[in-house]
């Protein structure tokens, strides 16, 4: 239905992002992106008729590697956003950054990591303080002595809670993902990735608090459980909301990715998908989408971006499942070699008048890479 690409050269537009929201009010929910592979960085909004994008401040800071669209943080109506950039040495120090800004690059916020890599993965995780504005998970897995999640004000960025984790590099934090409320608390949860621990990874389901209610471990060695995640509604009838889980596998033409989809209640593994391709990073994106097929349950979509063929190599595809029978919704397929269609995905909310999923092409047009909304009919 559109696409917006990026304007530098190994740029790679759309690293990770978040559904699109209103940033102008117009009525019409507007793409965000990030680009933090060009010395500074940038984040971009895609208004219309001009988008407004602004860099960094940190050279090789990777700003840019998350943008999240969050609601209303300053009390004008329109969408924020929340940034990162986890490689940003502040104060003489590698420790990364978060920042809240408008639309128009206007700081609201910053806040600057303990430790390294504060902000590899941003979530929204609704008003866990009672303040009245929405919160954010942010992801930091990059201290060696064990990953740390951060659970930030979305109205000033401060500290609410830490969680950290004490296993030796196991990338606690790569990714976070706000699930339901699993333990009753009337206050959404937290699902933790952290794919370097133990042998094949792991995933911690974790309340608001700080309490870990599963702790789930990859059963394939070198399988990285856990670098990708995705919350799903109750999809096997037990009154709980489920995760789907990525194993993507080596990063090789080895990997033999499959996407695990678990229990909210007991953290069993309830379903196993398998890659159909070797070597294509099969569940190396997640996202959940609209309910597609009418079964009651939002459906997700599967990515695998280096899938190819001889001639389109590393071209990529996605796939949408039903998140009750897993049969496959829909299929979409790179046509181009080497544009890693898949590499990270959301679900296209209200920038389309039907449901419809946000798609990265993150190598596409020489690196630059390309955001596009596909509209499901």
């Amino acid at each position: 239905m559109s696409r917006e690409v990026g304007d530098v050269v190994r740029g790679e537009l759309g690293f990770r992002f978040a559904e699109p929201a209103d940033f102008d009010g117009d009525g019409v929910a507007d793409i965000v992106g990030g680009a933090r592979y060009i010395g500074k960085g940038y984040a971009v909004v895609f208004t219309k008729p001009t988008p407004r994008r602004w860099e960094g401040e940190w050279p090789n800071g990777l700003y840019g590697q998350d943008v999240t669209a969050v609601p209303d943080l300053n009390g004008d109506a329109t969408a924020d956003l929340v940034i990162s950039a986890p490689n940003a040495i502040v104060d003489g120090k590698l420790g990364g950054i978060v920042e809240a800004r408008t639309a128009a690059g206007q700081l609201l916020w910053r806040t600057k990591g303990e430790y390294a890599g504060l902000g590899w993965q941003l979530d929204r995780a609704g008003d866990q303080d009672g303040d009245g504005v929405g919160d954010i998970w942010a992801g930091s897995p990059s201290d060696a002595q064990g990953g740390h999640v951060y659970l930030l004000s979305g109205r000033d960025g401060h500290v609410i809670r830490r969680i950290d984790n004490h296993e030796h590099d196991d990338a606690f934090g790569w990714y976070v993902v706000s699930i339901a409320d699993l333990d009753g608390d009337g206050l959404s949860d937290v699902a933790v990735g952290a794919p370097n621990a133990g042998q094949g990874g792991a995933v911690f389901l974790i309340s608001s608090r700080g309490n870990v209610l599963h702790n789930i471990r990859g059963a394939r060695p070198h399988g990285r459980f856990g670098e990708m995640l995705t919350a799903l509604d109750d999809v096997d009838g037990d009154g709980t909301a489920d995760v789907a889980v990525g194993v993507p596998g080596a990063s090789d033409a080895s990997g033999l990715g499959e996407v695990a989809i678990v229990s909210g209640k007991t953290g069993n593994v309830l379903h196993r998908l398998s890659q159909q391709h070797p070597g294509e990073l099969y569940g190396r994106a997640l996202a959940t989408l609209d309910d597609l097929d009418g079964d009651g349950a939002r459906d997700f979509a599967v990515g695998a971006p280096w899938y190819g063929t001889a001639e389109k190599p590393r071209m990529g595809r996605i796939e949408v499942r039903s998140a009750r029978s897993l049969r496959v919704l829909a299929q979409i397929d790179g046509d181009t070699a080497n544009d890693w269609l898949g590499w990270h995905m959301a679900r296209a909310g209200a920038a389309l008048s039907k449901p419809g999923i946000l798609l990265g092409r993150l190598e596409a047009h020489d690196g630059r890479g390309a955001l596009e909304l596909h509209e499901f009919r």
